[in-house]
């Protein structure tokens, strides 16, 4: 009889992992950075750039933004300083003479209690900070520590009262900033019931010029 459990939660192992990474493939990608051509986006993405593009009215027109409304993977696919978000639905990659100019967007498909949150803020953390990227200002929009429990109730106490800013460069190329908010429930200031979100943007650097 325990045999046959354990086969039977092994065989349930293997189908979650081949339910999962089936439908991680079946998410579209958008790959985009800043700099990159509309054009350049269009052929490498498999979400639909083109049918989700909204053309600024000029003569001819111009491309003005793509809309992210579904489930897609975003990947800033710059060779050096790149990196691969978890699938989202919410975004815009706005453009300026046909390249890319700015990327908003969030890591997540729709707001988590803290405790989820946490594990999702250090993965997103280590993955730009292995890509080179580095704080603007490392003493008021510094990485967020959440190792400790102490780190952790300072920051979800901080979220109730304010958005928390994380600002990253690529000096001289790119910024980001990784925006952290309570998003729902938060009035009721109770760490149980709170949700909470992760904004994404990228733009060019210009603080460093």
């Amino acid at each position: 009889m325990r045999k046959l459990l354990w086969i039977l939660l092994i065989a349930l192992s293997i189908f979650l992992t081949i339910y999962v990474f089936r439908e991680l493939k079946a998410i579209n990608t958008i790959s985009v950075h800043v700099g990159k051509s509309y054009e350049d986006v269009v052929q490498d993405s498999t979400f639909s750039v083109k049918s989700k593009t909204v053309m600024y009215p000029s003569d001819p027109p111009e491309v003005d933004s793509t809309w992210i409304s579904s489930p897609v993977i975003v990947q800033f696919d710059d060779p050096q300083h790149g990196f691969t978000l978890p699938p989202t639905k919410f975004g815009a990659v706005g453009y300026y003479k046909e390249k890319v100019s700015t990327i908003t967007t969030s890591p997540m498909l729709e707001t988590l209690p803290f405790d989820q949150l946490v594990p999702l803020l250090s993965h997103l953390q280590e993955m730009l900070k292995g890509a080179g990227w580095i704080p603007r200002d490392n003493e008021n929009h510094a990485w967020l520590k959440v190792n400790s429990e102490s780190e952790r109730t300072a920051l979800q106490s901080l979220l109730f009262d304010q958005v928390v800013v994380v600002m990253l460069l690529i000096p001289h190329k790119y910024g980001l900033a990784l925006n952290v908010k309570c998003y729902a429930r938060c009035d009721e200031r109770d760490p149980q019931t709170a949700k909470y979100l992760i904004d994404v943007s990228v733009g060019s650097d210009y603080y460093s010029e």
